[in-house]
């Protein structure tokens, strides 16, 4: 009779990034119904890893990729700011789909939803709601071309809080938030929509508007 895993939760003793031993709790891991075994992927630890980081520091684990890109400064761009939520949304994006092929799915994210404006995280109106209440960022609506738009900014403790998230994770993720942003960043709306529909055509039918929030 084939052996029946069910999902559960372990604790996990291991090395992390720096070669510390790190003592991690609530790792996804599957247990054999008959032998009682824990069976544990490499991906698994690693998503508990960044969790863990997330927990010391008070804050959401889905929240990782906003912090990093806003405080990401590849070459002459500043940290702490994302001008527009059109940006933040379209570089979380792609910062999921770039770590998702390299690290299988080891980073948390939120849920991505097929929106008009293309795929646009689920909780991400809540969460900066959620993080200006606790002082980490501010927002306010300024005109741009045409319409008017959210700027996001990290408030002072917005970067200090973000300064230590950048010096804890893994640098494979540093180094990623760093390519994405400097590749989506400069982008206008337009742009954006043509390079999602030709690297992942199956956002085609639904983003059919550009994303201008």
């Amino acid at each position: 009779m084939e052996s029946k895993w069910i999902e559960t939760v372990t604790d996990v003793t291991t090395m992390n990034w720096r070669g510390e031993l790190i003592h991690l709790t609530g790792v996804r891991a599957l247990k054999n119904a008959k032998t009682g075994k824990i069976r544990v992927y490499p991906y698994d630890v690693a998503k508990a890893e960044v969790s863990n980081i997330a927990e010391r520091i008070n804050i959401l684990p889905r929240d990782l990729g906003t912090l990093l890109i806003l405080y990401a400064k590849p070459g002459n761009f500043k940290e702490g700011d994302v001008l527009y939520k059109y940006h933040l949304q379209k570089i979380l994006f792609y910062l999921w789909k770039e770590l998702e092929k390299k690290y299988a799915g080891s980073f948390p994210r939120d849920e991505f939803i097929a929106a008009e404006n293309g795929p646009v995280p689920k909780s991400l109106k809540e969460d900066l709601e959620r993080l200006e209440k606790e002082g980490l960022v501010k927002t306010r609506s300024e005109r741009w071309i045409d319409h008017t738009s959210k700027r996001i900014i990290l408030t002072e403790e917005g970067l200090r809080v973000a300064k230590e998230l950048w010096e804890s994770v893994p640098t494979p993720y540093i180094e990623e938030a760093l390519r994405v942003k400097e590749r989506i960043y400069p982008l206008d709306p337009e742009t954006v929509r043509h390079l999602v529909h030709r690297e992942y055509p199956e956002y085609r039918e639904t983003y059919i508007k550009n994303d201008i929030e």
